[in-house]
């Protein structure tokens, strides 16, 4: 016995019928933060260099202990080489970096 509902009480107007609904405008999500968010927000801050350069450092000599295999011998030669080419590189970048500030001192 199904109810049968009565429209007498209610008047439909025949501007709400002919309007169109606007489709749902799906709610603004909030931008998700991941790690990268992270790296670059702790790139701007003044610990990031010594503790990347204290992360890159201890990276290679975990990679060289790796390559040496328990050889002693092995591993300081590897670790005096690279100190030599790091070495080098800021030597080399001293001397590059002297140059640009004495040519922008005149």
């Amino acid at each position: 016995m199904a109810q049968s509902r009565s429209t007498s009480g209610r008047k439909r107007s025949s501007s709400s019928s002919s309007r169109k609904r606007a489709p749902a405008k799906a709610p603004a999500r909030a931008p998700s933060s991941g790690l990268a968010d992270y790296f670059h927000a702790f790139s701007k801050t003044r610990f990031f260099a010594p503790i990347m350069s204290a992360v890159v450092i201890a990276v290679l000599i975990l990679l060289d202990m790796l390559v040496a295999w328990n050889n002693y011998d092995r591993f300081f030669k590897i670790l005096g080489f690279e100190l030599l080419i790091a070495g080098i590189v800021w030597v080399i970048g001293l001397v590059l970096s002297f140059g640009e500030s004495s040519s922008s001192g005149n």
